[in-house]
């Protein structure tokens, strides 16, 4: 365990964050549920812009970029994307030049990450209402440009879902381990959003590795389960590509996939998860937001209810402050 361990801290990375991030329990929801021990650790505080679980990612990625001698980095999502702030935060940091691609319109109320971007003066373009098929043909015809320019650019791809990015939480599997002996806490499970199952991948890859110190739970927050499945497959073969420690386990005897609180996909709330992003802040004093992390929140509370889960929980927090003001 100890080599495996070493050889998973041996893949480099930049250091860009605050870690670790601290754990804590959230004491008003346990009185509620009349449950002990819930525990929540704090993702959305890793310290370079809003926050959030991306910086884990792009600690990696980054890394994948100065290796590659980029000096322009192209990343893409929807309006008020949690990734494209983060990076263009990350990048100032880093030294990166950096251009967002958004497919949306420019909108005229600025607000949410969009003020963020404004106020770092990101090199943001709006190229319209297009399919995100459409986006990553922009994406492909300006990094030709810039290369034909002089520049060196690298493209974050699938939402810095990637084996590189997905190593930040294999890194961060570990440091939970060591936060639990260090602080003398026995959190068996685990709580987590799956989407395009880059958190998850890492999550779960690196948990079987360490002798699954934990039960993860992923609570989709977009596609079925067989999807998902499919995704953290694709992208655990590509950590196993990058650690060269092969991943001899079923999925489903090391993980537990759950669907039941997705309503219809990404972006799209549930009557559970609408009520949890007031209802959590009004009883933790954390806020969370409508796209990932309340639906997790409504998925483990339900599983407490339903006496599904087995010791201590810990719900990772994986930030989207940002993009909160950009959803009311």
């Amino acid at each position: 365990m100890k080599d495996i361990r070493a050889k998973l801290n041996s893949v480099k990375k930049v250091s860009i964050g605050c870690f670790p991030t601290p754990v804590h329990r959230i004491t008003n929801f346990e009185k509620e549920l009349n449950y002990k021990k819930i525990y929540i650790k704090r993702d959305d505080l890793t310290g370079v812009g809003p926050g959030g679980n991306k910086i884990r990612c792009l600690e990696y990625i980054f890394q994948e970029a100065l290796d590659k001698k980029a000096d322009t980095i192209l990343v893409s999502g929807p309006v008020q994307s949690n990734l494209c702030t983060i990076a263009a935060c990350a990048c100032r940091k880093m030294n990166f030049d950096c251009i967002s691609i958004f497919n949306g319109d420019k909108p005229e109320d600025i607000k949410g990450n969009m003020l963020l971007d404004e106020l770092i003066s990101s090199d943001a373009h709006y190229i319209g209402k297009v399919t995100e098929e459409d986006r990553s043909k922009y994406v492909d015809e300006l990094n030709m440009k810039l290369k034909n320019e002089g520049k060196n650019p690298y493209i974050i791809k699938n939402g810095a879902s990637t084996g590189y990015g997905a190593m930040g939480y294999v890194n961060a599997i570990i440091e939970l381990q060591q936060q639990c002996w260090d602080l003398n806490i026995g959190i068996k499970e685990i709580f987590a959003p799956g989407a395009n199952g880059g958190v998850a991948a890492g999550l779960i890859y690196g948990n079987a590795l360490l002798g699954s110190p934990f039960k993860i739970n992923i609570i989709s927050v977009e596609y079925e389960n067989k999807i998902l499945n499919e995704n953290i497959m694709e992208i655990i073969k590509e950590i196993e590509a990058i650690t060269d420690i092969p991943f001899n386990y079923n999925l489903k005897n090391v993980c537990n996939l759950v669907d039941d609180y997705r309503g219809m996909g990404w972006g799209l709330n549930t009557d559970e998860s609408k009520e949890m992003v007031f209802d959590f802040p009004k009883k933790e004093g954390v806020f969370i937001e409508n796209i990932y992390t309340s639906k997790v929140l409504v998925g483990m509370f339900d599983l407490i209810k339903k006496s599904k889960v087995n010791g201590s929980v810990c719900f990772i927090h994986t930030g989207g402050f940002g993009s909160l003001f950009g959803q009311f």
